[in-house]
């Protein structure tokens, strides 16, 4: 009880004191013990991975009026555009990330985007289970996206993030190059966040 206690606490805090998150970076995850950290385990071999034939092409969008981007598969975007009662298309599809799982799959674990209260930054964390988002501080669970890996196993390479916290914005890749290529502009280093499939599995 008391450990729920503490954990609804350190969500409701920012809330009641008004207080907004500028992109946060996620190197030092605070996260509690309820969420799995990217950890090493041991290697893997064919029959210990899941189904790449399964796997699905996750999208990058970015939307102007949050000044924010997000991942997920295409057909929430565009269900989340097709929803809205006015206006401009809520998000701009910035193209192709990585692949990953819709459905839950042998020897993945739940990726997980979190949110502020504001909705004026986001990131994405990996979980224990898809019953048990991760907590993290300021942030509050906005769903599962997702199913990955939580270490560097079965051809998968890493979900690189790069912060731009003077517009409270995460980005997401696998392609190093481009990761580096915004660092050099002046982004921070968000650390990995899980482990993807390539699109060159496409």
């Amino acid at each position: 009880m008391t450990r729920l206690f503490n954990s609804l606490m350190t969500l409701m805090i920012p809330v009641l004191l008004g207080v907004t998150s500028i992109a946060t970076p996620v190197l030092n995850r605070g996260i509690l013990p309820t969420a799995g950290a990217v950890t090493d385990v041991a290697s893997r071999t064919d029959n210990t991975c899941a189904d790449p034939s399964l796997a699905d092409v996750v999208i990058e969008a970015f939307s102007g009026s949050k000044l924010a981007h997000f991942i997920h598969f295409r057909s929430a975007f565009v269900n989340g555009d097709s929803l809205q009662t006015a206006g401009p298309p809520l998000w701009s599809f910035q193209g192709p990330v990585f692949k990953a799982w819709r459905t839950q799959q042998p020897f993945t674990v739940p990726l997980f985007s979190l949110v502020t209260p504001a909705s004026n930054d986001l990131v994405f964390l990996i979980g224990s289970d898809a019953q048990t988002p991760p907590i993290f501080n300021g942030f509050v669970n906005n769903g599962l996206v997702a199913w990955v890996y939580d270490t560097a196993v079965c051809g998968s390479v890493p979900l690189l993030s790069a912060v731009l916290a003077a517009q409270s914005d995460h980005y997401w890749t696998a392609n190093v190059n481009e990761h580096a290529d915004l660092l050099a502009h002046g982004w921070a280093d968000g650390g990995v966040v899980a482990y993807v499939l390539p699109l060159a599995s496409l």
